[in-house]
């Protein structure tokens, strides 16, 4: 679900692989045509786990219920899925149906292993989450359908911006001006949380400011991070900590959970987090909850507020000999009944809007405290769609150009000069 909200390592695999799929290996007679019979190998990666599992089991026999004489041998891969599922892609040993992360979608099609869903994907327009469908989409085809969707909005001390008289921020002036404020006025508080070890908390700013991580022409690839809104970007977030130090000098290397475990002691009185980093805000100090509120992202020079959509996406994979089931089974478990339960207990969004605008009016993400998810999911994008983006990932490049320009190794400038040049030997020759 780049999952996502955690940074990726990406490794590689040889495209142009014979797939030989297992699905249906242990019945008799698997379907090889239309009939929706016999076996299907579905996997489930990261972020199913303890507490979904049950879900998705009752799902499973529940499709086999209404469909007598199919098996779902399911699979649950954990935080290993992407190396497990490059493995199988090598090894020829894929599923038939696989949850994965929806950065790993134009990777997986890149390798020729996944089974297109929409040569037009203009055509899942209104169904789905548009930056969900972009995440599926490498060389203008769909390869994958959007499952659920995972974003940020600003979690705040409400008690604290209350004795303050102030509003919830809109504008990433605003939220420096509210940080220094509640810094200022309580001893002990540090007004943001920076997250300078995970890019997905402040990469998208650059799309605040009117810039583009890369651009697509004639189907090449260009990073456009060396551009002077993407500079302005990184710049105004650095300088959150080292102009006006408004967070530990730690918080360089800092990820999610530590800005949240910060958060949860009445450190910090803002941060960008996502849902799951509210859940852990509020299981760690169950009595702060009332004290929290959310909105949605400040909108920076750019006039937007975008960020990014992380989640998952179900895929087919090229190999599985049993299509016609593994489509049918894939039809079921995103119909909205059965998909809510499960985004649900993962604390994310449907990537669906039927079901996003259940979640939002009468669902879990209803609630006061959660409706600002809700809220931001349409104001969403993705990352470039481009098969070798992991690689771009895996090297921690953009980390590091951030990290540097807080540690006053590099000037903004030369970072991202050198972050584009980086990001260009990842995805230029595409």
């Amino acid at each position: 679900m780049q999952h996502r909200w955690r940074i990726l390592t990406a490794t590689s695999a040889a495209a142009g692989l014979l797939l030989l799929s297992a699905c249906g290996e242990d019945t008799p007679a698997p379907a090889t045509g239309g009939e929706v019979t016999g076996a299907i190998d579905v996997w489930m990666g990261d972020p199913i786990g303890a507490t979904q599992q049950p879900v998705v089991i009752q799902l499973a026999k529940d499709y086999e219920t209404a469909h007598p004489g199919t098996k779902v041998n399911l699979r649950f891969l954990g935080a290993d899925a992407h190396k497990t599922y490059l493995t199988s892609i090598a090894g020829g040993t894929v599923p038939c149906v696989a949850l994965i992360g929806n950065t790993w979608s134009p990777e997986f099609a890149g390798l020729k292993a996944l089974e297109p869903i929409a040569q037009d994907p203009a055509s899942m327009q209104g169904t789905y989450t548009q930056s969900m469908i972009d995440s599926t989409v490498l060389d203008g085809v769909s390869y994958a359908v959007p499952y659920d969707t995972g974003v940020r909005a600003l979690i705040y001390r409400k008690d604290l911006f209350d004795a303050a008289g102030l509003a919830a921020p809109k504008t990433w002036d605003e939220v420096l001006t509210a940080a220094t404020t509640v810094q200022k006025a309580n001893e002990g508080v540090n007004g943001f949380g920076i997250v300078g070890g995970n890019q997905w908390y402040w990469l998208p700013m650059i799309w605040n400011w009117g810039g583009e991580i890369a651009t697509n022409s004639g189907g090449a690839w260009t990073a456009k991070v060396n551009s002077p809104e993407a500079i302005a970007a990184f710049t105004f977030y650095a300088e959150l900590l080292t102009k006006h130090k408004l967070a530990p000098e730690g918080s360089v290397t800092w990820q999610g959970a530590d800005a949240a475990k910060a958060f949860a002691l009445g450190q910090v009185g803002m941060m960008v987090g996502g849902s799951w980093d509210l859940k852990t805000i509020i299981a760690q100090n169950p009595g702060m909850e009332a004290q929290l509120a959310t909105a949605p992202m400040p909108s920076g020079p750019g006039g937007n507020n975008d960020t990014f959509a992380g989640g998952s996406n179900l895929a087919i994979f090229k190999g599985c000999t049993n299509k016609a089931t593994a489509k049918s089974f894939v039809d079921f478990m995103m119909r909205t009944d059965n998909l809510v339960p499960v985004t649900t207990k993962i604390g994310l969004l449907p990537a669906t809007t039927d079901a996003l605008e259940k979640e939002r009016t009468t669902g879990s993400f209803s609630a006061p405290l959660l409706k600002a998810y809700a809220e931001q999911a349409p104001n969403t994008r993705s990352i470039p769609a481009v098969s070798t983006w992991g690689k771009v990932e895996g090297t921690g490049a953009i980390v590091n150009a951030m990290q540097s320009i807080m540690n006053g190794q590099k000037t903004a400038e030369a970072a991202m000069q050198e972050l584009a040049g980086q990001i260009d030997a990842a995805i230029g020759q595409q």
